[in-house]
């Protein structure tokens, strides 16, 4: 069975800040059409980060489009052809004011594929010992909290981390065998 579809037209809805909306008319295999609303956004990277001594660290900060706080790993958005890796220990740095003393790529994982064409690079890293200030953007607020080995899998299990890319980074730190 062909399920592609093959784009017959674009027009740009929304030249935003963070992401652009592009409505798409697309012919499906069987010939009928639809419409597509496709969110482009630049990509992101997400860093599971242990400290020395074995804690992980990770953000809470609100999130106004789903009116709440939320506790999520160190993540941002690339830098148009900045290396993900990169983009993972600048975040690092200016989110936690930590360095990475190691760096694991974990693997890539997809936000939300019906609706954008956002990747983001996830990766895992052992931090070095000491921190400086954070460097936070302008309108940027977070805090930085550390958890045990047990306290995350207690609060996934609980459901109190449920932000995607930090449930794909603890998986696959799991399965390559970093925790």
């Amino acid at each position: 069975m062909n399920l592609e579809e093959k784009t017959r037209n674009k027009q740009t809805l929304l030249d935003g800040i963070v992401f652009d909306v592009e409505r798409i008319d697309v012919e499906l295999a069987d010939g009928t059409h639809s419409k597509r609303d496709i969110v482009r956004h630049i990509g992101g990277v997400g860093v599971l980060a242990r400290t020395a001594d074995g804690e992980f660290l990770l953000v809470k900060q609100y999130r106004k489009a789903v009116e709440s706080l939320s506790l999520e790993i160190v993540a941002g958005m690339r830098e148009l052809g900045e290396d993900p890796q990169v983009t993972g220990e600048r975040e690092l740095l200016e989110e936690t004011g930590s360095q990475a003393k190691s760096i694991h790529y974990l693997g890539r994982y997809l936000p939300s594929p019906g609706y954008t064409d956002e990747v983001d690079e996830l990766y895992f890293a052992e931090l070095e010992a000491g921190a400086t200030d954070l460097k936070l953007d302008s309108d940027e607020r977070l805090v930085v909290e550390s958890f045990s080995y047990e306290e995350m899998n207690r609060m996934f299990r609980e459901n109190k981390i449920i932000d995607g890319k930090s449930i794909a980074a603890w998986f696959f730190a799991k399965d390559k065998g970093y925790i």
